[in-house]
């Protein structure tokens, strides 16, 4: 059996999504969620990132502040900074994405049975 590699998370977007894309032009959107600790003051900021049509959802629908679930895999990976230094970035590459504030509820389902029907034509 292979590992298990999943997180269910839910909280508030910090800052709205930033939309790029690769020069094969898939778009990549990267977002963090701040997610309270229960029974304090304080708060972990997780970074997200989401690949094609979750990615143009994600941007075009998701603002600061929005309260939104995510669902992928943790992955940890390694670069080197502008100044030679190394380091580690860990983000969950989300695969699953649901708005939990109410009046972006309708069009959450809609966008992202649309993004399903676009995969299952790739």
């Amino acid at each position: 059996m292979g590992g298990l590699n999943r997180s269910i998370l839910a909280g508030r977007l910090v800052a709205d999504p930033e939309v790029r894309y690769t020069s094969n032009e898939l778009a990549v959107t990267h977002f963090r969620l701040a997610i309270n600790r229960s029974g304090s003051d304080n708060a972990e900021f997780i970074n997200c990132v989401a690949f094609g049509g979750l990615a143009k959802i994600c941007g075009e629908y998701l603002k600061k502040g929005k309260l939104v679930a995510v669902e992928g895999r943790l992955q940890i990976r390694s670069y080197q900074s502008k100044t030679g230094q190394k380091r580690t970035s860990t983000e969950v590459v989300i695969d699953e994405m649901q708005m939990l504030d109410n009046k972006f509820y309708n069009a959450s389902t809609k966008a992202q049975e649309k993004a399903a029907a676009e995969l299952v034509e790739l």
